[in-house]
């Protein structure tokens, strides 16, 4: 019933592989420009041209990022990377999204484990603040701000999660929802696209220790998680700095939020963090 096989990880044994990369069956975007450009309203939209794939992570039902071993989750985010890289490599393509849904309540339709991918032809207007904001820090500063923000946060300490060599977790000093965490990598990069082996890696391990945290304390919460990293025309630049998030689903927004764009936290970031540092069955974060 597949649209198609683009990529596959093969296995020893049946079922012959292990991470598969699909079309979408039912795709937000199509690479068709005369088919998107029926959606079109004399100027007043963009057509709807771009890549949707999805990323399944596996071939066993049950199977979840937090119960991978080490070989399958580096599989996994190997794949991400891989179809990343690809993506952002094509025609026209000014901005790739990355990101997964768990649960029916963050939009996950279907139970089997998979990540998705969309490549935009234009940079969204929330995600272009964002790079207007980081090139104005840059700019006044002489710095990356994520990387300052990092700084801070290591000197603080009270938001930490966890660390690796080359990877910091962390709930944000402003988190827009309860137990937000972020996974930051050190060295500095503007695209997921930058990353080496060993960081990828090394993401793997402290992106299923992350959750399992989160299972712990929450209890196997909804959750969505994204990649926040800059588009193809970005990638080396200074003053941009990726990272994952991941934001479970445990408040609904309303109508300030729909107004504003903004969030409101009932939850303290350091209570979370403190909780998920100590997170039953793990040893607290030096």
């Amino acid at each position: 019933m597949l649209p198609g096989i683009l990529e596959e990880v093969p296995l020893d044994g049946v079922p012959g592989w292990q991470v598969r990369v699909v079309p979408n069956k039912y795709p937000a975007l199509h690479m068709d420009a005369v088919l998107a450009q029926a959606a079109r309203r004399g100027g007043m939209a963009m057509a709807g041209y771009g890549y949707h794939h999805v990323i399944i992570e596996s071939p066993r039902h049950d199977a979840d990022l937090a119960s991978m071993s080490d070989g399958e989750i580096e599989a996994v985010l190997a794949a991400y990377h891989r179809r990343f890289v690809w993506l952002s490599e094509q025609p026209h393509i000014q901005r790739v999204i990355l990101f997964r849904n768990y649960g029916p309540t963050r939009g996950a339709s279907l139970a089997h484990p998979h990540a998705q991918l969309v490549a935009l032809a234009m940079t969204p207007p929330d995600l272009q603040a964002s790079v207007e904001l980081a090139r104005a820090w840059h700019e006044h500063h002489g710095r990356c701000v994520l990387c300052d923000e990092m700084e801070l946060e290591r000197a603080d300490g009270q938001r930490l999660v966890g660390g690796t060599e080359f990877f910091t977790a962390l709930v944000p000093f402003a988190a827009m929802c309860p137990f937000e965490v972020w996974l930051v990598p050190k060295r500095h990069q503007a695209s997921f696209a930058e990353i080496e082996r060993d960081e990828l890696r090394d993401m793997g391990l402290l992106l299923r220790n992350t959750l399992c945290r989160l299972r712990s304390v929450l209890g196997d919460p909804p959750y969505n998680f994204v990649v926040d990293s800059a588009g193809p025309i970005e990638a080396g630049r200074p003053d941009l700095h990726w990272r994952l998030r991941i934001a479970p689903g445990l408040a609904t927004p309303g109508g300030f939020e729909l107004a504003t764009g903004m969030s409101i936290n009932p939850s303290s970031p350091e209570d979370d963090a403190c909780a998920l540092r100590n997170a039953e069955g793990y040893a607290p974060c030096p």
